[in-house]
């Protein structure tokens, strides 16, 4: 039985192939990269369960590092397979930064943005366990209608998921673990979907940042320092973080302790026992979330300046706008949030919902919660 339900699958993903496109299949013992290699735009290549150590690529970004496998075309489908309950894992032999690499080679984050032959477009991966990378587990630089689905990304060092300078995509039902920057990070990217994924053990759930028409919906995020980040941060390609959704996310007992690698990092200030932060930000709408049982606050909205404690003479110097502006925060449950904060956050912010009152427009409604900072938030019209 379990035979023709295989069979049966496989016929409907060929079914779905776009005429001439050919499918490349790895068996354990053989090379992901190689098949990889071999495809052209619209193929798929398919990997059986087994564990795999790659020998290696440079990275496309970065020629001096060292990658599992790497795609630089478009339209490559990669998938793994599971057969009895076990699945693909793509494993660090030791000295690899990243495990699947998607970029152009010499794509460069300043102009890729605005030129469409440093970009690829269309790539789908799926059914990978990735772990223990120095780097990312699995990352994209300037890819368009992607799809990352159904992968675990475990213990690698800094991020799990990593689309930067991304156009259309999704990431959903995936699981990312043990990362000690962020589990799924969008980083300058516009009109992505993240849902339906789960975050934990990593210093950052779930991260958005200086991103636009992002919708963060049907996450889990537990067990991590800080839940869901949405942040602007200075001196980026991208310098803001504008219109973007965080909805209808479970955010428990983010309590970790912060366990970054480079203190020069954003994250490193991210205090332990955060639920959802939005820092700079610009018109965010947080709704509809569960953010229960974190130590230092639920739902927190703050001035970059003030929340990374930057000098004022500093703080004018950036190339953002560091207030928060035109937030709104409604029909969220923040309960049993701030009963034992981190000591770096003002004893004030401990609170269910809070804001340092910077910015204009930002505002709060209907929320179910018990305490708050200041003790009148602004209510939305």
């Amino acid at each position: 039985m379990r035979r023709v339900v295989t069979t049966t699958v496989l016929a409907l993903v060929l079914t779905a192939l776009p005429a001439g496109a050919k499918v490349f299949t790895v068996n354990p013992g053989g090379s992901i990269q190689a098949a990889v290699s071999l495809a052209s735009p619209g193929d798929l290549v398919r990997v059986e369960p087994g564990t795999y150590h790659e020998p290696g690529t440079p990275c496309p970004q970065n020629a001096s590092a060292t990658c599992a496998v790497v795609i630089t075309k478009s339209n490559i489908r990669l998938r793994g397979l599971t057969q009895h309950g076990a699945g693909v894992v793509l494993e660090n032999p030791g000295g690899q930064d990243q495990g699947i690499a998607v970029a152009k080679p010499g794509a460069d984050g300043g102009t890729c943005l605005g030129d469409d032959s440093q970009r690829i477009r269309g790539l789908d991966v799926s059914g990978f366990t990735v772990k223990g990378f120095k780097g990312e587990g699995i990352f994209l630089f300037c890819v368009d209608d992607y799809r990352i689905t159904a992968n675990t990304a475990a213990d690698n060092a800094e991020y799990g998921i990593f689309p930067s300078h991304c156009g259309r995509g999704r990431v959903s039902h995936n699981v990312a673990t043990g990362s000690n920057d962020t589990g799924i990070y969008i980083g300058q990217s516009h009109d992505v979907r993240i849902d339906r994924n789960t975050a934990m053990g990593n210093v950052s759930g779930f991260e958005i940042e200086n991103s636009s028409n992002v919708r963060l919906d049907h996450n889990i995020a537990t067990g991590n320092t800080g839940g869901i980040l949405s942040f602007t941060l200075p001196f980026l390609d991208v310098n803001s973080n504008h219109d973007n959704l965080i909805d209808r996310n479970t955010v428990n007992a983010n309590n970790k302790a912060n366990t970054c690698l480079n203190p020069s990092d954003a994250v490193c200030a991210v205090p332990q026992g955060t639920g959802i932060l939005l820092v700079a930000t610009d018109r965010n709408t947080v709704t509809r979330n569960t953010t229960t049982n974190n130590n230092t606050f639920g739902v927190a909205v703050s001035n970059f300046c003030l929340g990374t404690g930057l000098d004022p003479i500093i703080c004018a110097l950036l190339d953002i706008e560091p207030n928060p502006d035109d937030n709104r925060i409604d029909n969220n449950v923040a309960t049993g949030n701030g009963s034992s904060p981190d000591p770096l956050v003002p004893a004030v912010f401990a609170v269910d919902l809070a804001w340092d009152t910077t910015g204009v427009a930002n505002c709060w409604k209907d929320n179910t919660n018990a305490t708050q900072f200041p003790p009148l938030l602004p209510t939305c019209p």
